[in-house]
């Protein structure tokens, strides 16, 4: 069924306020950052803005939930979940947003209902529980194995933030968590033989 011109327009003029927050977050930090300037980044008036969102947290929350509804997708199989494309994923947004998807995901984190980053978590933990971590799964579950994944990737975003290091390599920073998770793997096999 074609879009209709209306519809067309109110999914760009969405998509325009959603640009500008992510903009204006990156440069102002996400608590510095009016409904006014968001509606004038994208060229409309603040009543406008109400017409997409019924607040600043809803945006937040909007974009919060695009950004892992893309990470989750970027890592679907038709047998699971590719924790490779996953991260590399995460990276990939995290380096083209750094402060906004630090924010974003710890405010998500952190909301009382449910949390998409708890969904990330949950397709990891469905990853690891298909096999090949059987002796780490004698201490650790699941769970706490895909949260010190997570904790990972984590670390390594907090240690640029306080290095005061530039994110425009999200290679880098993929390469590591994936060395991680394989020497994990590789101790798992040690551990084995």
């Amino acid at each position: 069924m074609e879009k209709t011109r209306q519809s067309r327009k109110r999914e760009a003029t969405h998509r325009a306020l959603k640009h500008s927050a992510k903009m204006l977050f990156e440069e102002h930090g996400v608590g510095n950052v009016t409904i006014e300037e968001i509606a004038e980044g994208a060229d409309v008036s603040r009543s406008t803005f109400f017409t997409h969102f019924d607040s600043l947290d809803d945006l937040l929350s909007q974009i919060a939930n695009e950004e892992i509804d893309d990470i989750i997708n970027a890592s679907r199989t038709e047998n699971g979940t590719d924790i490779d494309a996953l991260f590399t994923q995460l990276t990939e947004d995290t380096c083209k947003y750094p402060y906004v998807m630090g924010q974003l995901l710890m405010k998500n984190l952190m909301f009382a209902g449910d949390s998409s980053v708890s969904d990330v978590l949950a397709l990891i933990a469905a990853e690891i529980g298909k096999g090949g971590y059987e002796k780490l799964l004698t201490a650790f579950s699941e769970k706490d194995i895909a949260s010190l994944f997570i904790g990972a990737y984590f670390g390594l975003i907090f240690q640029k933030f306080a290095d005061k290091e530039n994110f425009n390599d999200p290679a880098e920073i993929n390469d590591k968590i994936r060395q991680f998770i394989k020497i994990i793997r590789n101790q798992e096999e040690t551990i084995n033989e």
